[in-house]
């Protein structure tokens, strides 16, 4: 049998499995149960396990894990731990830290939370620029899902994105939240299958080509970093602190970790699970990708900084392994893996997209109305995926979107959300900080990304093209420090 019929039949086994999944919690779904505690939050009914392997399934994906953090260690070495994985570490341990006080807030969504806080126009203020940064994010999911595939099935990528985003939109509009957990439990154990798999089909190649000792001798320098391999710190060391900068914060707020945190059954689940979460992390965003990307150094390497057209710049990592080295009956559960790799995350984003759309922004003009909450909440979850999959058509770079989406949530969202913890904060003084931080965020990267801040800034910021998120940082603190008008 031909393997492009492998990876058809395992994809489409998937997908089956899946949306039969989201059927049969649409199937069990309660009369009487609260719409959106049942919809939204699972019922705040989840163990520590549940917790756990739902956030190890959203950052587990083929963005994060299968791709981008794969390339960054192809580019840079073991100096890439300090690109993705260490700041998502720390991230976990405050999350560790503030569970207690998340889960003390009265509501799941977190433009709700402000609402409650703050007054009622808080709620549709910032629904927008949380579904704007998860609607990016599920778009580079799908992107980068679709890179991998489409070679694999032999379609054009506009197919692959659409058959992707069809299926997590089927599910999703069946089984709401509940769905995406239980989704994730499978897609958890598809995609650590799927990414062991591929670390042990690179490691294999080594030992097909060299002998075990001769691995690290034969690491040639990352076509992107300033100094070898091996090298721990061969960054400029103004990427570290701008990367830092630029993500902690921002995730610190992430929507669907809190939800998480939120339907947890109680704090004890929630640390538990963000403990489990924090594992998986060390091994599928660190260790794993690490071996896999230098692995492919090895296999593949660059030919001074130019990488072989074959890897696509380092995105296609995956997919030439799985050719490389797979045989065709393990192409069939490689094939299921990966299809699970690309829906974990694209389902969870689209779930904030569509909370942030439906729950924050719709249904509360329609509560008095009579109008059935839960169809719309259903039909805004898809439709939530039918927009990630819309942008994914005009992606180009993953680099660019980490950045600059995990950027808006640090300048936007973060100060604000800190604020339902300080007793002195005003509804005033957190519009101001929202504000001046997204707005100067975009403007500043339009600057930066057109070269005008570089004779502006220092050069150890100019240097990483990421100044543009300090500056929106800085301005979202000045808008939230700034003195009160008296009367």
């Amino acid at each position: 049998m031909d393997t492009k019929a492998f990876y058809w039949i395992g994809f489409l086994l998937y997908s089956v499995s899946v949306v039969y999944l989201g059927w049969r919690g649409y199937r069990n779904r309660s009369a009487t149960q609260d719409i959106d505690l049942a919809f939204w939050a699972a019922g705040k009914s989840l163990n520590a396990t549940s917790v756990g392997l739902s956030i190890s399934a959203s950052f587990m994906s083929i963005s994060w894990s299968c791709v981008y953090t794969v390339q960054l260690f192809y580019w840079y070495g073991l100096s890439a731990l300090w690109l993705v994985p260490i700041p998502w570490l720390l991230t976990m341990a405050g999350f560790y830290l503030l569970a207690p006080h998340f889960r003390r807030l009265p509501a799941f969504s977190q433009p709700e939370m402000l609402a409650h806080r703050f007054g009622k126009p808080m709620r549709q203020i910032f629904a927008l620029p949380v579904a704007l940064v998860f609607t990016v994010w599920g778009g580079a999911e799908i992107f980068a899902a679709a890179k991998v595939l489409t070679p694999l099935l032999d379609v054009p990528f506009w197919l692959t994105l659409m058959l992707i985003a069809g299926v997590v939109a089927a599910y999703s509009f069946l089984g709401g939240f509940s769905a995406v957990v239980v989704t994730d439990k499978l897609q958890f154990a598809l995609v650590a299958f799927f990414i062991i798999t591929i670390a042990a089909l690179g490691l294999n190649g080594l030992h097909t080509q060299f002998s075990a000792g001769n691995w690290f001798e034969k690491l040639p320098p990352p076509p992107k970093s300033q100094g070898e391999a091996v090298e721990w710190i061969a960054l400029a060391p103004g990427l570290i602190i701008m990367t830092l900068i630029a993500y902690l914060p921002g995730w610190l707020v992430e929507t669907d970790i809190w939800l998480r945190i939120q339907a947890a059954k109680d704090l004890k689940a929630a640390r538990r699970g963000i403990l489990l979460a924090s594992a998986a992390s060390f091994i599928f965003l660190a260790l794993l990708p690490m071996i896999i990307g230098l692995a492919a150094l090895i296999l593949y390497p660059p030919h001074d900084t130019y990488i072989p057209a074959e890897l696509e710049d380092g995105a296609a990592i995956f997919a030439v392994l799985m050719r490389d080295f797979s045989p065709p009956l393990l192409s069939l559960l490689l094939s299921i893996g990966l299809a699970a790799a690309a829906m974990s995350t694209i389902d969870t984003c689209g779930n904030v997209v569509a909370l942030s759309l439906s729950y924050d922004m719709i249904e509360p003009r329609i509560r008095r109305a009579g109008i059935d909450r839960g169809k719309i909440a259903r039909i805004m979850s898809a439709a939530a995926i039918v927009l990630t999959f819309f942008y994914a058509l005009f992606i180009e770079s993953l680099w660019d979107i980490f950045y600059l989406s995990s950027g808006i949530l640090t300048t936007t969202l973060f100060l604000p959300m800190m604020a339902l913890f300080i007793p002195e904060a005003s509804a005033v003084r957190v519009k101001r900080s929202a504000a001046a931080g997204f707005f100067s965020t975009l403007i500043f990267y339009i600057l930066e990304s057109r070269g005008w801040l570089f004779a502006l800034q220092p050069a150890w910021i100019s240097e990483t093209g990421l100044g543009y998120i300090l500056w929106g940082f800085i301005a979202a603190g000045a808008g939230f420090l700034m003195p009160l008008k008296r009367r």
